[in-house]
């Protein structure tokens, strides 16, 4: 049976999209920057922590290296090698900066001897000696005396224009000790106690450490405006300068005096009289640290607390640098284990 049924004339399918319409791009080109604006905001905030976190952990390590630095000195103040100066020893507080051997405390021939001060102290209110360049303001500084750890043989490894220490060790020696700077080996004449072998010789030390205004110095001039942890070192002859830690703006120490002579201290001070230098047992070193860099937006409201003479000190810098303070107290093991 035939349909009867009329087909159209046109087929008609459906047409594939061409494009996007305006509406469609404005709305996908939005999103878009919504996206891209929360991922660029995301990377700004993780590299701004993460430069923080640098800066912080710099600080930390600065400061706990400059804490370092001063602890070994001051546990090593006082050694002589195997010289232990006697309880009538007549002791002084000499220049730091003076580097003429004549002047530095020593003098074997007096009666009794007369010996340095192993630990002197300049408080923040004292003037620098001449040798210190750029000292920041309302900061202390620190003497240690002591000579180097390891012998040095004078006719191998002795360096001419050195100031060498050495100690008597035979008993028909004419001198407890020499300090002296070697020329000729004549001038360390003290021997051992088989008294036929030269005594060795151990390097003199004197350092003076300090808070510069700045890291860098050009003909004692500031290049920047970095506080920094210096120390000028008077060793093989001369006066050296030399920075060691950025950051470091601000440096006290309280000193243990020891009135019983037990090696023990009774009080601190933070300006020992001259005549107490002597006795100090102990020093309690306070040091605040802060970044290199300032931190925007931040304002530092924070009050530290140095402790002097028991009475507290505030410092309140202020500014956008994040700071950390750091307090140890430290035995100077020399002076204090030869009272015990």
């Amino acid at each position: 049976m035939m349909s009867t049924a009329r087909k159209p004339e046109h087929s008609f399918f459906p047409r594939r999209q061409a494009g996007l319409s305006l509406a469609e791009l404005m709305i996908s080109l939005t999103i878009g920057l919504v996206l891209l604006a929360g991922i660029t905001t995301l990377i700004v905030q993780q590299s701004g922590t993460r430069r923080e976190m640098e800066k912080s952990s710099r600080q930390i390590e600065n400061g706990r290296y400059a804490m370092e630095i001063l602890r070994n000195d001051i546990e090593l103040a006082g050694f002589f090698g195997e010289y232990a100066p006697l309880g009538n020893a007549t002791y002084s507080a000499p220049d730091p900066c003076i580097i003429d051997e004549a002047n530095l405390g020593w003098d074997a021939a007096s009666s009794p001897v007369a010996v340095p001060v192993a630990i002197q102290g300049y408080a923040a209110a004292d003037a620098a000696p001449l040798c210190v360049a750029n000292r920041l303001a309302g900061t202390a500084m620190l003497v240690v005396r002591r000579t180097g750890s390891a012998t040095v043989d004078a006719t191998a490894s002795g360096v001419v224009g050195t100031t060498y220490f050495q100690t008597a060790r035979c008993n028909t020696d004419t001198a407890p000790f020499v300090l002296n700077k070697l020329e000729m080996l004549s001038d360390f004449p003290l021997q051992l106690k088989d008294c036929v072998t030269r005594a060795p010789l151990y390097t003199y030390i004197v350092r003076i450490y300090y808070i510069s205004a700045c890291s860098v110095e050009t003909a004692g001039a500031c290049e920047d405006t970095i506080p920094t942890l210096k120390v000028v070192e008077f060793m093989n002859g001369g006066l050296t300068t030399i920075p060691l830690v950025e950051g470091i703006e601000n440096l006290q120490f309280d000193y243990g005096i020891d009135t019983t002579n037990d090696g023990a201290p009774d009080s601190y001070k933070a300006a020992p009289a001259a005549n107490e230098w002597v006795n100090v047992m102990a020093v309690r070193v306070s040091l605040l640290a802060r970044n290199n860099e300032p931190t925007a937006g931040y304002t530092d409201s924070k009050t530290y607390n140095f402790t002097l003479d028991g009475a507290a000190s505030a410092v309140a810098p202020g500014g956008a640098f994040k700071r950390h303070m750091y307090s140890q107290l430290v035995r100077a093991v020399n002076p204090s284990g030869r009272r015990e």
